[in-house]
């Protein structure tokens, strides 16, 4: 979905005419673009970047050009030698798999094997090129007309990487197990994130949970996935691939080839155990001997050289329960330490403490090794009855926990009716942590109107926006928060008719579901 230009987005960059938003995030804004022949191009303004990030970023695109073009959004052009850096990539008509299992709900059959087949091809393109994606995860994976293209890497991270102290980058749901205990990205962690990112599209959901990162991180190191959702023949690739050991999971290259050959028995890993994939040389996962010569390398010769500084869902098997675990066995000790390392560290997704999301990771208590209760989610959707049992709660529960939500199928031409109409205002609390007394909300319905107006305001946080309507069931709307004025992040609200009250729930975005609010809105 394009989004209007807001008041500040520059008309033009380089010779690409902005036409719109694509999306916003902590690193900067996608615009669609057209350039001077007319065809239509993505163009990412980067948030900010010193010195040392834009040579960074330039090593890293110069890396880029040798990953084939078949299977991510190739990179066309880019200005690094401005504070904001912007980087010109192909345009890929078609929504992310994030969005897609937010749309419609799970994958199944063909289109859930040639998701598989397609993204395990293109990892093992990127990894042939030298390049660690870093970020793998279903909204980074767009599912054009020709099939899925992985996009978002190297350059994604190119500031973030010095700007969090822990140096610890990517989505908590996705992170490989040694990325949490402080070792860098690797081909291995890819692996890692690419088949965590296949579970998501086969069941709907995050496959180490949705609430806390504390209780994420636990699971990412503790749980084993269950991986019955697939076929058979996937069942081991899978598996393997999600091993906590990065020197048991299979390379994507062998992943690929047993993917494409069903009469293989299945990979096995080919690195030795002290170097799961290649070496990482350069900061951003570009390994040496990238591509020489290409239009890049020009923006890096034109500048001194940056200096690189030092890199400053199942329930958890209960320990002695005698479940066996490939490879890597994780004491409880080791996330204490893991969560130690990340204590007092900001993960900024955006810049507000409310809807946007500001995250602060704490140590677990001391011999913690059970996470909290974590409500299943693919339970009662809106509007269903909610005495409806959870079919899919997590081992363990209190059955009185609510079921979390799940965005209904969009129905064609839904209006809002009469009895919802009105200005209805309200405060609402939220799951961030750092913000747990949440924030106003509003939202201005109007009879037989298909969007309406939202607003959420806080000491720091001013964000308003048009939502979407998705349906209408009983005395449940549902809307699409997209794109908003002020940085919000998208998701979905559901607004509950309960006598003289509208019962308020907000969810994130899939692929990230770190963030519910709740809070009852009074008529103005």
């Amino acid at each position: 979905m394009v989004f209007p230009l807001e008041p500040d987005d520059p008309p033009q960059l380089g010779p690409y005419r902005l036409a719109g938003r694509l999306g916003e995030g902590g690193q900067g804004v996608v615009y669609l673009g057209f350039d001077g022949a007319g065809e239509r191009v993505a163009v990412k303004l980067l948030s900010h970047g010193d010195r040392e990030t834009r040579a960074r970023l330039a090593r890293e695109l110069q890396a880029l050009e040798s990953v084939a073009s078949f299977c991510t959004a190739r990179v066309l052009d880019a200005s690094v030698e401005h504070q904001r850096p912007w980087v010109v990539s192909e345009f890929v008509d078609g929504p992310s798999l994030a969005q897609r299992v937010y749309d419609k709900g799970p994958m199944r059959g063909g289109e859930l094997e040639r998701l598989v087949i397609g993204t395990a091809t293109a990892l093992a393109a990127i990894h042939a090129a030298g390049v660690v994606h870093r970020d793998f995860k279903p909204g980074n994976v767009l599912l054009g007309p020709d099939g899925p293209r992985v996009v978002d890497f190297g350059i994604a991270r190119a500031e973030g990487a010095s700007t969090m102290t822990s140096g610890l980058i990517g989505t908590p749901a996705y992170m490989a197990p040694e990325q949490i205990n402080g070792s860098a990205a690797s081909p291995a962690s890819d692996v890692f994130a690419w088949a965590a990112t296949m579970l998501y599209a086969a069941t709907g959901s995050s496959p180490f949970g949705a609430d806390t990162v504390p209780a994420v991180m636990q699971r990412v190191l503790f749980a084993e996935p269950d991986v019955s959702v697939f076929p058979p023949r996937l069942r081991g690739l899978l598996g393997a691939a999600l091993s906590k050991d990065p020197t048991q999971r299979p390379p994507a290259r062998d992943l690929m080839v047993a993917l494409v050959n069903p009469g293989t028995s299945g990979p096995q890993p080919s690195f030795p155990p002290s170097q799961p994939g290649f070496p990482v040389s350069q900061p951003g996962g570009v390994h040496g001997g990238g591509a020489q010569g290409g239009p890049f390398a020009a923006a890096m010769a034109s500048r001194p050289p940056g200096t690189t500084g030092p890199a400053s869902p199942s329930a958890p098997t209960a320990p002695g329960s005698g479940r066996s675990r490939r490879g890597l066995v994780v004491s409880s000790v080791a996330i204490v330490a893991a969560l130690a390392v990340l204590a007092g560290v900001v993960l900024w997704l955006n810049r507000g403490p409310a809807t946007t999301l500001t995250t602060v990771v704490t140590p677990a208590p001391t011999g913690a090794a059970k996470s909290d209760p974590v409500p299943s989610q693919d339970d009662t959707g809106p509007g269903q009855d909610d005495t409806t049992p959870s079919q899919d709660t997590t081992p363990g529960q209190d059955d009185t926990t609510p079921p979390q939500r799940t965005r209904p199928p969009a129905q064609e031409n839904a209006k809002i009716p009469e009895r919802f109409a009105g200005t209805w205002s309200g405060q609402t609390t939220s799951t961030n942590p750092m913000n747990a007394d949440g924030a106003v909300n509003t939202v201005v319905l109007t009879p037989g109107e298909s969007t309406a107006q939202w607003s959420e305001k806080d000491a720091t946080v001013d964000c308003t926006a048009t939502i979407e309507l998705v349906s209408v069931k009983g005395n449940t709307l549902t809307f699409s928060l997209g794109t908003s004025k002020g940085g919000c992040i998208p998701g979905t609200i559901w607004l509950d008719l309960e006598g003289d009250d509208l019962t308020y729930t907000y969810r994130d975005t899939p692929g990230m579901e770190l963030v519910t609010e709740t809070g009852k809105l009074r008529k103005q």
